[in-house]
């Protein structure tokens, strides 16, 4: 037992050599679903730290932000010396490079760092390791243990940002690699494009391009489930996707093995049932996972239609921040803020809205933000530096929420469910495979691969299904849209995908007259689903907004403009407008309906951004902003002019 009486697992010999294996040895561990590869990654970790090093000399890097939040709170659990295990350094690949650079530039270089993508990012950390950079050198000369947690997903420029810090260690330092070939998904962020393998892995080039050898290890016994079935369907499944010999046919065997070993297989199943299914389990919890976004889109747009309240997990969304946060601090004017400020605003803004702290402790948060944005007087928090880390595109998963939504059964692509599990899983494969039989030897492994990730994600129960999908087309953004079939004289109308990374301005309402109302209702609704509208009228310059019809607002029509819709919003339905307009004499309605208010995030402004928003978001540099989800349908007309 720990300190903290969370039970110690018990380990089986080949997870006790990882964890035992000498602090400076290399070693490379294979781990399928259920074996306890995250548990044994982090006791290594605490035993080390038991054993004497330095937690700050001990980095662990992960593909995945889900698996950072969970494993700080197990290596604490798990280390006799919890307070300590706290100072590990734990992080995803593309937040490392991130810190990486924020840590060795100036002051002017670390501000423009929030502008730039992940990938530009790992490539100049790239180029730092290779132009040999002392100060670079010097860091990583003061690591005693690295591990890399799913090692079988990086690939490309994350595969040479891995390579080169191996390079760069000291001949003591340590290093754990543990990876599963058979949950290999190389467009793990993808959960549309289907394409194959790109470039070599991690694990390919390790054979040649790591500077020292590595003991291979294999963690084969399952602990995660008990149930003879489950057990049963991960030892079938992962034979069938490990049988590669013949490629004909290959994703409908590991298909036909999971619907075989499942608890029950419904057989076909309309986006109508699964609604009509969630509804009748009212907020048990579930996780119900697709092959495709188009259609976690299609479930979730007959689930809100039925009032059932559910949470999103796809690629592609927003990273959610906490909204206490920015109601928290939203009125808030200093750069610094002791723990009895603290205390007290805390009492003071959840009595203004309480909705925004359900589920939180004032204790917790504070040392949450004191870890996170500690100021260089004991005892505060910087928030000025707090500022610029929720301002970041991808801010720490520990201010984040983890799904699109706060409440109910969860939606989501087998991609972006990936290392998370449930007692309830709910699979629903393609009906037809048949595109895909057609394709490379590499893309076909790598679907039965998807298919074995989604079926080894319940701890208790599986249920199948299968679905037709519905036919669609994908933006170069990523976005999905269905141009619905019309006949005769029926004007165009299309469904768009709503709800994706940027298309809401998360400023734009900060500066309008009406300011302080919407963050009031932001704040009331931030657990709460409201349908809305997106309007687009002459008398608003032609701009997007969003509309909340609200019975208690001051407005006399009970409605009431909470927002407005972001610049790739308008790009994409432009390139949309493009391809339904031949004549070039039509234009989106006014409304489209059928959208959500699904919860709100808080937003940090720079000083720049400061400069357009009304007091007191200005000085506070924080404040709230909508999240919104929908699967609308576009309506377009004819007009005299066209305004593009």
């Amino acid at each position: 037992m720990t300190s903290n009486s969370r039970p110690i697992p018990d380990w089986d010999f080949e997870q006790l050599e990882v964890i035992l294996d000498d602090p400076s040895s290399w070693q490379l561990v294979a781990a399928g679903p259920g074996t306890g590869k995250t548990a044994v990654a982090c006791q290594r970790i605490a035993s080390l730290v038991d054993d004497g090093i330095e937690p700050s000399r001990i980095l662990l890097v992960s593909f995945t932000r889900t698996a950072v939040a969970e494993l700080r709170v197990r290596i604490e659990s798990y280390a006799s010396t919890g307070e300590q295990a706290r100072r590990v350094g734990i992080s995803t690949i593309d937040s490392y490079a991130w810190r990486l650079r924020a840590g060795l530039e100036s002051e002017a270089q670390f501000e423009s760092l929030a502008g730039n993508s992940y990938e530009l990012n790992i490539e100049q950390a790239v180029t730092l390791f290779r132009c040999q950079d002392l100060d670079l050198l010097d860091f990583m000369d003061g690591i005693e243990h690295l591990i890399i947690d799913e090692a079988q997903d990086v690939v490309g420029i994350r595969g040479d940002l891995i390579i080169e810090m191996l390079r760069s260690l000291s001949d003591e330092c340590g290093v754990t690699i543990l990876a599963d070939p058979a949950q290999a998904i190389y467009g793990f962020t993808n959960d549309d494009r289907d394409e194959d393998a790109r470039g070599f892995t991690l694990l390919e080039r390790l054979e040649s391009e790591s500077p020292r050898h590595f003991v291979t290890r294999e963690l084969k016994e399952i602990h995660r489930v008990q149930n003879p079935r489950l057990l049963n369907l991960f030892q079938r499944t992962r034979d069938e996707v490990e049988r590669e010999s013949n490629l004909d046919k290959h994703t409908d065997r590991v298909a036909s093995v999971i619907s075989d070993c499942a608890h029950k297989d419904l057989g076909q199943f309309s986006y109508q049932k699964i609604a009509d299914l969630l509804k009748s389990l009212g907020r048990k919890p579930l996780l119900v996972l697709f092959r495709r976004r188009a259609d976690v889109l299609m479930a979730s747009s007959y689930c809100s239609g039925a009032g059932v309240q559910h949470r999103l997990r796809m690629s592609g969304v927003p990273a959610i921040v906490r909204p206490w946060i920015g109601w928290l601090f939203a009125e808030f004017e200093k750069s610094f803020i002791t723990f009895r400020e603290f205390d007290a605003l805390w009492r003071q803004r959840s009595g203004v809205s309480p909705t925004p702290f359900i589920g939180e402790e004032r204790e917790n948060a504070w040392r949450l933000l004191r870890r996170l944005a500690a100021g260089e007087r004991e005892g505060v928090v910087d928030l000025v530096y707090l500022r610029r880390i929720v301002s970041r595109s991808r801010p720490p998963i520990e201010v984040c929420l983890p799904d699109l939504g706060v409440d109910g059964p969860i939606l989501g692509t087998i991609h972006a469910s990936k290392g998370r599990e449930a007692e309830f899983v709910k699979l629903v494969l393609p009906s037809t495979r048949s595109g895909v039989q057609s394709k490379s030897r590499a893309a076909v492994n790598e679907e039965s691969r998807v298919f074995y990730v989604g079926a080894t994600r319940a701890r208790d129960v599986l249920v199948t299904a299968r679905n037709g999908g519905v036919g669609y087309s994908l933006l170069e953004s990523g976005r999905v849209f269905r141009q619905l079939h019309t006949t005769g004289n029926k004007l165009p109308r299309v469904q768009l995908e709503i709800g994706r990374e940027n298309d809401v301005d998360r400023l734009a309402h900060l500066a309008w007259r009406q300011a302080g109302a919407i963050q009031q209702i932001l704040a009331d609704s931030s657990r709460h689903s409201l349908p809305l509208k997106i309007v687009c009228r002459q008398d608003l310059n032609f701009a997007y907004r969003l509309e909340l019809s609200q019975e208690s607002s001051a407005d006399s029509r009970g409605k009431i403009e909470i927002g407005q819709m972001g610049e790739s919003f308008d790009i994409d339905l432009k390139k949309i407008w493009s391809q339904v307009d031949n004549s070039r004499n039509l234009k989106p309605g006014e409304y489209m309906n059928h959208l959500y208010l699904v919860g709100a995030t808080s937003v940090a402004l720079s000083d720049n951004e400061r400069t357009t928003a009304r007091p007191p978001y200005n000085r506070s540099g924080f404040a709230l902003a909508p999240v919104i989800k929908g699967f609308p349908l576009v309506q377009f007309l004819y007009q005299k002019s066209r305004r593009y």
